[in-house]
């Protein structure tokens, strides 16, 4: 497998994306959080990774909701 951005040969793919990225592309997240809930009972899940990839054109953002509206900080 290739690099996305480079052609260089790939070490993995990207968290958020599934872009694959050689050492040069890829950055090293100590944790990726990753939460699905369902609004009409309130029930949520989270899916925690450690030590993965994230591709450069990637941004990861917190966002926070309370009873169904994002709250903006």
């Amino acid at each position: 497998m290739k690099c996305w951005f480079c052609e260089a040969d790939a070490r993995g793919v990207c968290i958020a994306c599934g872009r694959a990225v050689c050492h040069h592309h890829g950055y090293k997240l100590d944790q990726f959080t990753h939460a699905k809930s369902d609004t009409s009972t309130g029930f949520a899940t989270y899916f925690k990774a450690f030590n993965v990839l994230k591709c450069q054109d990637c941004k990861l953002e917190w966002e926070s909701w309370e009873q169904g509206k994002r709250i903006i900080k």
